[in-house]
């Protein structure tokens, strides 16, 4: 029963990996994407698809994944991405630092260890990455109204890695088929919960990359004067409506306003609370509820789409994410309190 779960859930790891890296380096558009992060997100994809692979051939024919080099430095090589991929997801440009090449040095040595060794190294420092994260993350919770979400799973992945350095330095006692079946089961299971969570909270990466400017950037408005900038954010929002531009980034409303895309950032932080992408959001669906009332002939489509939304798909998350319900819902429960008024 078990062998069997732990194949469904490593076929699933199979199938997600590929879908979930072209969502990051082609859907997420939004998002300020580094070339390190682009790199260590195919680095820490990669090398858990590869991994779940050694898993299902275990699975099928009984291949010993320990027995391969090649698994083992799968197993190096998720811990540095993993880092990489977190901390450029963060905080933008943040590993320039040549310091950071010495999160490479294990994988770098991984062909010369011992193969005994490497399972525990990897798994010391998968946790020790997790739970560093977590406690960043753990600081973002005055900026970040979802916090706990995003802290659950630093904590998932901290937990998982120490419970994978118990079986993998416990072998002897527990055997290796109980660690790779618990390793693909939990595996698995993250490509699930990472998958659901880019469907029911699909800016998830932009929202924690905006909170962690907003708590640990330095002041860029110095001189600015933000009353008056903000009336100018004002005005094109509600004036020149420039939220209808599905393509609309950080840099041309920053532009729009005269301001530095960093400043503009800082500024709707600093004064709504949360980060420029939960700002547009607001200011669509602000609008979208508005010709969801007064415009009964309009499709909930027809207005999503011109209140600068890419599908049906994002304006129904966006939508439940604001309000805690669909469109459709809404305009139903407006419209029984325009009659009863």
């Amino acid at each position: 029963m078990l062998a069997a779960t732990t194949q469904v859930f490593v076929g699933f790891s199979i199938l997600a990996a590929p879908v979930l890296l072209i969502a990051y380096l082609f859907f997420l558009r939004d998002m300020e994407k580094s070339l390190v992060g682009r790199i260590a997100s195919v680095g820490l994809l990669g090398s858990m698809f590869g991994l779940q692979v050694c898993h299902m051939l275990f699975l099928e024919n009984g291949a010993e994944p320990f027995a391969y080099r090649a698994y083992m430095l799968l197993l190096l090589a998720t811990p540095p991405a993993f880092f990489f991929f977190s901390r450029e997801v963060l905080v933008p440009h943040s590993t320039r630092s040549v310091l950071n090449l010495l999160h490479l040095v294990p994988l770098a040595a991984g062909p010369f260890l011992p193969l005994a060794w490497i399972p525990p190294i990897s798994f010391v420092l998968g946790a020790a990455y997790s739970i560093w994260f977590a406690m960043y993350v753990f600081g973002l919770r005055r900026h970040v109204h979802r916090y706990l979400f995003e802290l659950f799973f630093f904590c998932y992945f901290a937990v998982l890695a120490i419970a994978m350095l118990v079986l993998a330095t416990s072998a002897r006692a527990f055997g290796n088929e109980v660690f790779y079946l618990t390793y693909a089961l939990f595996t698995g299971a993250s490509f699930v919960l990472v998958t659901a969570a880019m469907i029911w909270f699909p800016r998830i990466l932009e929202d924690m990359s905006d909170a962690a400017h907003l708590a640990y950037a330095s002041s860029t408005l110095g001189s600015i004067d933000a009353d008056e900038k903000l009336k100018q954010l004002d005005h094109s929002m509600s004036q020149e409506k420039i939220y209808e531009n599905e393509d609309l980034s950080l840099a041309m409303l920053a532009n729009a306003v005269g301001l530095s895309p960093h400043q503009l950032s800082e500024l709707i932080n600093t004064r709504f609370g949360y980060g420029f992408s939960r700002y547009v959001r607001e200011q669509r669906i602000a609008a979208a509820r508005t010709l969801l009332r007064d415009d009964a002939s309009a499709s909930v489509l027809s207005i999503g789409l011109a209140t600068g939304f890419r599908s049906q798909s994002n304006f129904y998350a966006a939508f439940r994410e604001i309000t805690g319900m669909s469109p459709g819902a809404w305009r139903k429960r407006s419209g029984k309190h325009g009659n009863d008024s």
